[in-house]
């Protein structure tokens, strides 16, 4: 059997740092070479091939096309041959799982079961990278992820692990000093507090069959933990995972203010690259999440 015409492989491991980073400085200090090592790397690489794969401009870079064909190639070639040495070595040292999830869902739903995967798997050392939106997984590292959005992610195999609708909520003193009925209708006279954006309390009062004025005051507090201390000290009402308060409700410190809630378009997912087998690990903890939130 001919063996393979293929460029070097440190070639090839050049280019894959770069189309990554998108940054020949980053991908320098990756690969523990210059700056001018990596480009000319590239640079005899695209002579080789006959075809440019990096558009150099100023302040950016980009991929060609095929820069961009090549890259998918050999990013999945570099990751099977990873996950391949991964399980060579499984017994020779621990495995790094890289998992990107949302930080409040983090603290309130993960954090809480992660013992259980790590009793499971002492294997594996987890290490948690908080985002509400999904890695770029080819460019990131990251393995697979827990993240709030519209699932509509090029490139992502994708599971629905949590519904991501938001209700009103404050504190069990803030609703009792409200004077008079609290009604949907009433809410718009009342501080209110959200994370992503005003429209979703337009949205909220939408359902309620209530026209929420033009001028809606709300104010934004982009920061999930932030905004459920604003409830819970009495500052005003949030509008806020229902999927996540429960614990808050059943110890008193948050009431529901009404059962409805409003589902904005996004959820939780667990995310993974649909360009590349997961690793082991990576399948093990995917096992553990489904197993958790009851999808089969």
């Amino acid at each position: 059997m001919m063996r393979r015409k293929l460029p070097s492989l440190s070639a090839l491991r050049t280019f894959e740092a770069l189309a990554r980073t998108l940054s020949f400085t980053k991908a320098a200090a990756e690969l523990g070479v210059t700056q001018a090592a990596v480009s000319r790397q590239i640079k005899n690489l695209e002579t080789e091939l006959a075809v440019e794969l990096v558009s150099r401009k100023s302040g950016k870079n980009s991929l060609t096309d095929a820069g961009d064909l090549l890259f998918g190639g050999v990013y999945k070639a570099f990751d099977t041959m990873e996950a391949v040495i991964d399980r060579i070595t499984d017994s020779g040292g621990r495995e790094i799982l890289n998992v990107s999830v949302a930080p409040y869902f983090s603290s309130q739903w993960l954090t809480p079961r992660l013992m259980t995967f790590v009793q499971q798997h002492p294997e594996i050392d987890l290490r948690l990278h908080h985002s509400y939106h999904p890695a770029d997984h080819r460019r990131e590292n990251i393995d697979i992820g827990i993240n709030w959005g519209s699932g509509v992610w090029p490139g992502a195999e994708k599971t629905k692990v949590l519904d991501g609708a938001l209700v009103p909520v404050a504190s069990p003193a803030f609703a009792a000093s409200v004077s008079g009925a609290l009604t949907p209708r009433s809410l718009v006279d009342q501080p209110l507090f959200y994370e992503f954006d005003l429209q979703h309390w337009r949205l909220w009062f939408e359902t309620q069959g209530v026209t929420a004025p033009a001028m809606l005051k709300a104010q934004r507090l982009s920061d999930s933990h932030a905004l459920r201390r604003a409830a819970i000290d009495g500052h005003g009402i949030a509008l806020f995972f229902a999927s996540l308060i429960e614990e808050d409700v059943v110890a008193g410190r948050l009431v529901r203010l009404f059962e409805d809630a409003v589902h904005v378009g996004y959820d939780y997912y667990l995310n993974y690259s649909r360009d590349a087998e997961l690793p082991r690990k990576a399948k093990a903890f995917r096992r553990f999440i489904l197993a958790e939130s009851g999808v089969s």
